[in-house]
């Protein structure tokens, strides 16, 4: 049974509007690829594990998350996926490296190993796992429950792996996973199939998704530095402007009704949590305030504040929101 489907996070999507609002000469152009790049080939490695776990259909009840985040003694953990059995629970780290992985013993270490010979060591994926099931292990018995917490970490390539000591989690590729956990016993009922479900659910309810707005806050980067105005759908061309009660791009011709929205979404997640009237006029290179006004009113915004303290938040984050879908 799904019950949590995975999205495409919050992160991808900001970054992704930072990089066409950003100059090509910009000094932090080049940075922002490279992390959007990593993420969307994480995005892309986690994609590919929930493919292969489509093949898993155990005839006892079970219930799968993607992508969870709960927090426990106000510590945030996140879980790639999660498979709930009736008498353990499966956590799994999904990483998505495309170059040889040598498992080291005494002490254990990751190294990733280019074709050139360079070596570089990585952030163990199995100390990533060991945390999560201790924070998982004490959120449950936070709700009275006691079952056994495993893990497992699985690689999206492919690729060398050089493993010198066999590491008390289990190290797989994905396309491996469905099957290792067919072969998994299901030896003593500590869950029913009402209790998962109950179980599934109320992980589901206190997930709390990462939220990394804004962003250039996080990533250092100037206000000034992103480029205002409102972008085309059709050409993807900053160069649309409000004539005659229409969005009209100067570049290609279209003409629109709510092409200012998509601005405004990413107003909220590059700038400021808060939108003025008069942010709005420079964002989108208005220069009616009774325009920018009305535009304001029919968009998922509401007005806080009267006067000089007036301004906007974002009522609905509207497409650009990652959403949880429940499905049985």
């Amino acid at each position: 049974m799904l019950i949590k489907q995975r999205n495409k996070n919050k992160e991808i999507i900001g970054l992704t509007a930072l990089e066409k609002r950003l100059r090509k000469d910009d000094r932090n152009r080049q940075r922002i690829k490279e992390k959007l790049y990593n993420l969307e080939a994480g995005y892309g490695g986690e994609c590919q594990y929930d493919k292969y776990l489509t093949e898993f259909k155990p005839r006892y009840p079970h219930a799968i998350l993607h992508d969870v985040t709960l927090i426990y003694d106000n510590i945030y953990f996140q879980m790639d996926s999660l498979l709930i059995t009736p008498s353990f629970i499966m956590i799994s780290e999904v990483k998505n490296i495309a170059e040889k992985i040598i498992v080291k013993s005494n002490p254990l270490q990751f190294i990733k190993e280019y074709t050139s010979g360079q070596r570089i060591p990585l952030r163990s994926p199995i100390a990533e796992v060991e945390r999560k099931i201790h924070l998982l292990g004490n959120w449950l018995l936070e709700r009275n429950i006691t079952i056994p917490v495993r893990g497992l970490v699985a690689f999206a390539y492919n690729n060398e792996m050089q493993i010198e000591e066999k590491p008390d989690i289990e190290i797989m590729f994905t396309y491996e996973v469905s099957a290792y956990l067919r072969s998994l016993v299901i030896n003593k009922e500590i869950l029913g199939r009402n209790e998962i479900r109950s179980l599934a659910y109320e992980i589901y309810k206190n997930h709390r998704e990462f939220n990394p707005f804004p962003l250039a806050r996080r990533f250092d980067i100037h206000s000034a530095e992103i480029i205002p105005g409102v972008i085309c759908r059709e050409c993807g061309r900053v160069d649309m402007k409000w004539q005659n009660r229409n969005w009209q791009c100067n570049s290609c011709g279209r003409i629109g009704k709510d092409e200012h929205e998509s601005a405004i979404e990413d107003w909220f997640m590059l700038i400021k949590t808060t939108l003025t009237n008069r942010e709005f006029r420079y964002f989108a290179q208005l220069e009616c305030r009774h325009v920018a006004k009305h535009l304001l009113g029919k968009a998922p915004t509401r007005l806080v504040g009267r006067g000089r303290n007036a301004h906007y938040e974002l009522l609905l984050e509207g497409s650009r929101q990652p959403k949880s879908t429940l499905s049985t």
